[in-house]
């Protein structure tokens, strides 16, 4: 009967959770006022900051990655996590396991520091942690699409430049962007951050051997405290009532894992209607989309092609064959991505492929009078079988910066025309072709 009444527990707490998000149909009508936002373009600049935050932490830190190794960055934040850990501060980790495996031996040795650690490894292969996201004090935080790895050090825009790929030892650069955002959106994060890490708590999604020892019969008081889903810390309520910056903004983290909302899917669709509907009206609107492995769903495709039709100018960059890290299977993907956005070709939609010697990963883009950046690669990927982070915000000078850099990162860009597209299909296999056309909602 106990172990029957202890998963009736776990189900209905899962039943009565709201979504992660409550994001109305445009994201911005659920913004939050008073946030500063400060883009970090350079990868040496953002580890500085990100290792300073974590140095400074007074009540929590929050951290969630699809990638962190165990060279020299990745103990850097190992020692400074497992201080902070046995100073008493609430210290909480989610890794992807899958990606990290090298990892493993560090993120078990932060148990033992007392930090709460979760190593996300599902029943599916499909399912992982793909957000970037460090919070701090529920006050500031830093996300975007770098992890915890000497690759990101180099981020930059010209990190194709010979001199810096000579200076980290390195033959492909990687071209990415973070953002470091202090105020109430800020807060808002730390609050989804803890229900998703309950979430992932109760629901057994966690590479840990040891903790079936405890049995079935007090499975949630055992996971409660085990994971000390009882001693998170709030954040502070100043936050709230504090003026930080001028910047207006909305916060999205999304896991379809542990829930079938698509909030950060729910979001795009809705800010790019609000960009048709504005153009319809006579206030043309225009979208610019960074998207790195792009393989977007139906719903995402048909919103474009909506927009466009209204007269919306898209343009979207995305990777080359060379300009991706996905080389063992760069053409499968290709494939997969050319089948997903042929009724963008076909409409007219200018898709357009990054050019230079290094790994074009930046995400995010502008939708009419609004930006946004996170984690979410715009794939099916994302909004079906990864968790994401992504913010939103209106700020003026936020949105003329992305466009500043979209406007000269599209001189550094070929066009994906159906020229292209048909001397890829003749140059790729029959196999690859059917692999990319059959699979390509799991990519």
């Amino acid at each position: 009967m106990s172990f029957a009444r202890n998963i009736l527990i776990v189900c209905l707490f899962l039943l009565a959770q709201p979504s992660m998000a409550v994001v109305d149909s445009f994201p911005m009508r659920a913004g939050l006022n008073g946030n500063l936002i400060t883009p970090l373009k350079d990868g040496e600049k953002l580890m500085i900051i990100r290792t300073e935050l974590i140095s400074t932490a007074r009540s929590s830190i929050y951290l969630s990655t699809f990638s962190i190794s165990p060279d020299q960055i990745g103990k850097d934040i190992f020692k400074i996590l497992c201080t902070k850990a046995k100073a008493g501060l609430d210290v909480r980790v989610v890794i992807d396991h899958r990606a990290n495996k090298d990892y493993m031996d560090y993120a078990l040795k932060l148990k033992e520091c007392k930090a709460h650690v979760i190593l996300f490894r599902p029943g599916s292969r499909f399912y992982a942690i793909h957000e970037k996201l460090l919070i701090v004090d529920g006050e500031t935080l830093i996300m975007g699409g770098s992890g915890y790895t000497r690759t990101y050090k180099l981020h930059a825009f010209d990190s194709y430049r010979e001199e810096k790929l000579k200076k980290e030892k390195l033959n492909h650069g990687w071209y990415d962007v973070d953002y470091h955002v202090t105020g109430p959106v800020a807060c808002s994060f730390h609050y989804q951050f803890q229900l998703n890490f309950k979430r992932l708590a109760l629901m057994v999604a966690d590479y840990n051997p040891d903790i079936w020892w405890y049995g079935w019969d007090n499975f949630v008081s055992m996971r409660e405290e085990y994971y000390g889903l009882k001693k998170m810390r709030s954040c502070n309520r100043k936050v709230n009532e504090m003026n930080y910056g001028n910047s207006k903004a909305v916060g999205i983290l999304g896991n379809p894992y542990v829930t079938s909302a698509r909030p950060i899917l729910k979001g795009h669709l809705g800010a790019i209607l609000e960009a048709t509907e504005q153009t319809k009206q006579g206030n043309p609107k225009e979208i610019n989309l960074y998207a790195p492995y792009f393989i977007p769903g139906s719903k995402f495709v048909s919103a474009l092609v909506t927009a466009h039709k209204a007269g919306v100018k898209i343009r979207i960059l995305t990777n080359s064959l060379s300009s991706t890290d996905e080389k063992s299977h760069g053409k499968i993907l290709f494939a997969a991505m050319i089948y997903a956005i042929r009724p963008l070709l076909d409409a007219g939609i200018e898709v357009r492929m990054w050019n230079e010697k290094s790994t074009l990963h930046r995400k995010g883009g502008v939708i009419g009078d609004v930006v946004f950046f996170g984690s979410d690669n715009l794939d099916n990927r994302a909004q079906e079988y990864q968790s994401e982070s992504v913010m939103y915000t209106d700020d003026a000078i936020v949105v003329a910066d992305m466009r500043q850099d979209f406007d000269r990162d599209i001189e550094h860009s070929d066009v994906l025309d159906a020229k292209f597209v048909k001397q890829f299909m003749a140059s790729t296999s029959a196999l690859y072709k059917w692999i990319g056309r059959n699979f390509k909602k799991y990519f």
